[in-house]
């Protein structure tokens, strides 16, 4: 019976997770990690943990002590944090006993933008299939949550812990939980509406995003940790990437859906979205995910039973952000 540590419980992924991981999984002593002492009681009473643990991302020698303690660790809370993913690594390599220690971490679609500028579709663009490990050994520093995917393919290839990391698109739905999120696309891209006074798309808006449903996650990283536990691990660290994603579609029509939402609910005068060029599309990385084609294939997901039912992210916009106060 593994003693599992979710690090990051409060999130969009991690809260639900810790819940159904609880279900599926009731005698498996379950610790759950996060900044928030409100979200104590939900925790103890709604999902039935065995174990809170307070502190932040940047402890390290907190995470490390916590993950030398636990069989398996699932880092739900952040992809594009190399030093939370670093102290992870170290604290499993400290374990007492003779099996290794397993970390499941959930990555970002990030990785895999094309890096176009002018907001277009092309089908030359890279298709990232899951099932070439060719594709999986360029993951690098250089990508948007790639310094953290690398550090984690190389403890998982030097065979001093077993890894398994399921990336995952940009994720859509309602989040679950005592802490009420928008989750982080929907976070990215209302924020940057916000800032900006209008939904903004680059171009002609034609280039692919690529996006997943919560639940259909969900029950994919379930599945990747029953794997974990109930089979032998074998293969290299980048035979164990799995890649996610429901569907593919245009910015401009995310665009219009979410600029019609926010008039909506009275965000903006205008319920048009603004086609712009790449330097006016808003701060920090997110132009270049506007910009970009994200072509995700996950073959080898689909091997082990993945498969999207949800509805489209353009009509779960409106549902997903009806509640929601700006």
């Amino acid at each position: 019976m593994p003693s599992v540590l979710v690090v990051g419980a409060t999130g969009m992924v991690g809260a639900s997770l810790s819940r159904q991981l609880k279900q599926q999984h009731p005698t498996w002593p379950l610790t759950v990690y996060f900044r928030n002492p409100q979200a104590d009681n939900w925790f103890r009473n709604v999902v039935g943990v065995d174990r809170i643990e307070h502190g932040t991302f940047e402890d390290a020698a907190r995470v490390r002590s916590l993950a030398a303690e636990h069989d398996i660790v699932i880092n739900a809370g952040s992809s594009f944090d190399p030093a939370l993913s670093q102290a992870i690594v170290d604290g499993l390599k400290q374990r007492q006993g003779g099996s290794k220690g397993t970390l499941i971490h959930v990555s970002g679609g990030g990785n895999f933008i094309d890096r176009r500028t002018d907001g277009k579709y092309s089908a030359a663009s890279k298709v990232w299939n899951d099932s070439n490990e060719d594709d999986i050994k360029k993951v690098n520093p250089s990508m948007l949550n790639g310094a953290a995917d690398r550090i984690i393919l190389d403890a998982g290839n030097d065979g001093s812990i077993n890894t398994f990391i399921v990336n995952q698109a940009l994720t859509y739905g309602v989040a679950e939980g005592p802490l009420p999120s928008l989750g982080v696309g929907y976070k990215i891209l209302t924020g940057n509406a916000q800032s900006l006074g209008f939904v903004p798309y680059i171009g002609d808006g034609s280039a692919l995003l690529s996006v997943i449903h919560i639940d259909d996650a969900l029950r994919f990283i379930l599945r990747i940790v029953d794997l974990a536990v109930m089979q032998e691990v074998i293969g290299s660290a980048e035979s164990r990437y799995y890649i996610i994603y429901g569907e593919r579609v245009a910015w401009k029509d995310v665009a219009t859906v979410l600029a019609k939402t926010l008039h909506n609910k009275g965000v903006f005068p205008s319920p048009e979205p603004r086609s712009v060029s790449f330097e006016e599309a808003g701060e920090g990385e997110i132009p270049k995910l506007l910009g970009s084609n994200m072509l995700m294939q996950g073959d080898r997901s689909a091997a082990l039973g993945f498969k999207a039912t949800a509805r489209s992210i353009l009509e779960h916009i409106p549902e997903d952000l009806e509640s929601h106060t700006f």
